[in-house]
């Protein structure tokens, strides 16, 4: 899952996901400039859409891309 550009989300276990959400957390990947306290960064790549971004939305209802520009989500 790490190095593939598109996943199939239906192959992935929740196990698997919750080790992925534990590594970006150590080491910030899924923040601008890779640095605690900086904004979620958003792109438009399908994996991020379909994998890393539902990790780290809190928001309901909206498509998470456009959620996390509005709401500009720290951690």
């Amino acid at each position: 899952m790490l190095t593939r550009k598109n996943v199939k989300t239906q192959h992935i276990r929740k196990e698997e996901l919750k080790t992925y959400k534990k590594l970006f957390l150590l080491i910030n990947a899924h923040l601008t400039r890779y640095q605690p306290g900086d904004n979620v960064n958003i792109t438009g790549g399908k994996k991020f859409g379909d994998v890393i971004a539902p990790l780290f939305a809190k928001l309901k209802g909206r498509r998470v891309e456009s959620a996390l520009r509005l709401k500009s989500v720290k951690y």
